[in-house]
């Protein structure tokens, strides 16, 4: 740990150093970005080239408060080895510690930050419980960091916990130039250790609406994740607002952005061993039964405006393991902007907006006049949970995400709580149909009055540039079928489960793979299928099509591709009968007649040949409908290893995942002290050493005291030099 602190030192110097300022004031206040331990949001002004960030990951509990104190760099972190002070809700709906609680933090007179404790986690507000819960500088979700385009990110990442690994994904981010910094283990990295850290650097190239999360087990839905907002340029941002005013045929249009204020993250929160489940939006939520006063909501703040002129942007994101929510706001209509970081033309009146795990979206909400406000402060802001409810009044459900949109500040009464709560679903008559976003089948029945709207109905505001449209020919042509048909009907990719390597490949190039056999197979031998499902893709620039297909019954399939922004040019949906249950999967797929696996599907029928132009909506996460497909395209051009895969949580965690290694012939070298980290199996050779002179690994001993010769050469290496854009880091290699 003193050796992470030297570390911690040196990077915190060049990044001073780096920002070509004289002001050291200034530049203290400005690059160096601590995020301090319970800030909630972290922002690095655009005017300097760095921003530094450091985040903890720690075991918590919930109804728990923690005493603060120094660590050994003199920053406020949870104190090791002190025993938390359990609380529960008074009558009144006030936090209070337990009885015959002792130490500093068993007390409610004062602020809970006034005494250096932490301010404990309520989540859903069931009373009286006390489940584990990982945090993130001692909060969940984690700080909502804020940078802009074009800046550099370096983000300390330091794994507290006792015995488990973790890693950071930055979900949206291409890491063009900079594989190694996507945060999946086995893949771009070595796992982060308990008791390590790892510096994750890249620079913010995108602007948009991004997240972060662990890449690790179910730690995501555990409370590691948090909203990744990267700022448009000024000049970028005004053209946009002018593109959006013309388009909705408003001048002078002015667009609120406060991404600190106005982020709505949603998460299935689940206890029981995932029997019980209650909705949360940015870690805010109440179970069923939580009496009004102990309710504890995300209200987001507006003002009411000037009708047609004033919008408040929000950014919606979905992190839940696996629920599928519908989004509303009551009485409000939606103009959706953006998905996935990517601006789009306005779609207006927008009821609902689907929102699947890993998407984001962001709208436009046009505030109430103030004579609105005077009689209606408080609106109810619902994410409904298509996968377990549908009821009359959906706040009511515990399934249910909510929250209120209030217009002025403070927060709700007791009384406005309940009106909020008590708000009907919304509506939907066929004189006044409903518009949704993203529906996951072709329509809703007839008789629910909604029409659904698809992704690729959408328009990028600003059109791809001409010479990066994956356009005709297509260089590569894949199909993928994500289905439970795997080992003893387990997710699966074409069959396969996906078992993750050993070692890093990205750092550690030419590790082992124990690698599926490609086309159809029968799987008869556990290996062919059970195995890392790698496929190839070796053509510089050149257009990549996939078709990912959900054939079987077992409903849709959000997947997340690494490392790009793809086209999304169809979405084609399975046979419905007249009540709208899917009858029958898409005729268009095939599966080879005796491969029950579907280990090698493709066309039976091809459709029409999908039309690819500049403003085609691109995104990095799409909802492959249950017995349908979706086409998607993007153009080879970014060397690394990249995953792809569901991002519900238990079909990741079961194999449903491919990995693609692109452009291998042109990765990027990764810096030196991570080519020095090692990670992958142990194996004994050693003890057999002189057996093996005379077998098929002779060389293997004298390899050995090689590397052992060049570990010891790397002990002497203090600190490396790597060139990072336009200036330079170190990175400091400390021998165990």
């Amino acid at each position: 740990r003193n050796n992470r602190a030297m570390l911690s030192k040196a990077l915190e110097l060049l990044l001073l150093g780096a920002s070509l300022l004289t002001s050291t004031a200034r530049v203290t206040a400005n690059v160096y970005t601590p995020c301090e331990y319970q800030k909630r949001v972290c922002e690095c002004p655009p005017s300097f080239p760095v921003c530094y960030f450091r985040l903890r990951i720690e075991s918590s509990r919930t109804f728990s408060s923690y005493q603060l104190a120094p660590d050994k760099e003199g920053r406020l972190a949870r104190a090791r080895g002190a025993s938390p002070v359990d609380y529960h809700f008074s009558g009144l709906g006030t936090l209070v510690p337990e009885d015959g609680a002792k130490g500093g933090c068993a007390t409610h007179t004062e602020g809970f930050s006034q005494l250096n404790c932490t301010e404990p986690i309520t989540l859903d507000c069931r009373n009286g419980s006390s489940e584990r819960v990982l945090t993130l500088n001692g909060i969940t979700p984690g700080p909502t960091l804020i940078s802009s385009a074009g800046q550099t990110i370096a983000v300390d990442v330091v794994n507290d916990l006792s015995v488990e690994i973790s890693s950071i994904h930055w979900h949206g981010l291409l890491q063009r130039g900079t594989p190694w910094m996507d945060g999946v283990p086995g893949v771009s990295q070595c796992p982060i250790l308990p008791g390590g850290s790892y510096y994750y650097i890249f620079n913010a190239s995108s602007a948009g609406t991004f997240w972060y999360h662990s890449h690790t087990g179910d730690q995501r839905t555990k409370g590691i994740y948090g909203a990744f907002i990267i700022r448009e340029r000024p000049d970028f941002m005004i053209e946009a607002t002018a593109r959006l005013g013309r388009l909705l045929g408003t001048q002078n249009v002015t667009v609120i952005d406060t991404p600190s204020e106005h982020t709505a993250m949603l998460l299935e929160w689940a206890v029981n061993g995932g029997q019980t489940k209650s909705g949360l939006i940015n870690g805010r939520g109440a179970s069923s039964g939580t009496p009004l006063s102990s309710t504890r909501l995300t209200v987001f703040h507006v003002e009411p405006g000037n009708e047609g002129n004033q919008y408040y942007r929000f950014r919606l994101v979905g992190v839940q393991s696996g629920s599928l929510y519908r989004f509303s706001i009551s009485q409000h209509k939606l103009t959706i902007i953006g998905t996935d970081g990517n601006f789009v033309e306005p779609l207006r009146s927008v009821d609902y907006v689907f929102v699947h795990t890993g998407e984001r979206y962001d709208f436009l909400l046009e505030p109430v006049t103030p004579e609105i406000a005077n009689k209606t402060q408080n609106f109810l802001v619902l994410a409904e949970d298509m996968l377990n409810n549908e009821g009359s009044i959906a706040a009511k459900s515990p399934f249910n995400a909510v929250g209120v949109l209030r217009y002025g500040q403070g927060n709700p009464s007791l009384a406005e709580y309940e009106y909020v709560l008590n708000t009907p679903s919304r509506r939907c008559t066929p004189q006044n149909l409903c518009l949704a976003l993203n529906c996951p089948f072709r329509n809703y029945h007839s008789d629910k009055h909604i029409n659904c709207i698809p992704v690729t109905q959408l328009r990028l505001l600003f059109p791809t540039s001409p010479d990066q449209v994956p356009a005709d020919p297509v260089a590569d042509q894949l199909f993928f079928n994500f289905a439970l048909n795997g080992e003893n009907n387990s997710p699966s990719v074409n069959g396969r489960n996906f078992i993750f390597p050993t070692g890093s490949l990205q750092t550690q190039p030419g590790q082992p793979l124990a690698k599926c056999a490609l086309g159809r197979t029968s799987c008869l031998n556990p290996q062919e299928c059970v195995c890392s499902h790698v496929h190839e893709l070796n053509n510089t620039n050149q257009t990549v099509q996939l078709v990912l297909s959900a054939l079987d019954s077992s409903g849709e399939h959000s997947i997340h591709l690494h490392g790009h922004s793809f086209h999304v040019i169809a979405i084609v949906y399975g046979e419905y009968d007249t009540d709208g249950n899917l009858k029958a999967p898409t005729r268009d797929i095939a599966c080879n007649p005796g491969d029950a696996r579907c280990t090698a599907p493709g066309w039976k029928s091809a459709p029409t040949p999908a039309a690819v132009a500049p403003w085609t909506v691109r995104k990095d996460t799409v909802v492959v409908p249950a017995g349908g497909y979706v086409i998607i395209r993007f153009r080879s051009t970014n060397p690394g290893w990249w995953l792809m895969h569901c991002h519900m949580e238990a079909d990741f965690a079961g194999g449903m995942a491919v990995l693609f290694n692109e452009l291998s012939f042109a990765h990027p070298r990764p810096p030196p002290a991570l080519e020095v980290l090692k990670c992958g199996s142990y194996v004994p050779v050693p003890i057999f050493a002189s057996s093996l002179r005379n077998s098929h690994h002779a060389g293997v001993e004298d390899r050995l005291v090689e590397d052992k010769s060049r570990e010891s050469s790397h002990s002497q290496l203090a600190c490396k030099m790597q060139q990072l854009n336009y200036f330079y880091l170190v990175f400091c290699v400390v021998p165990i």
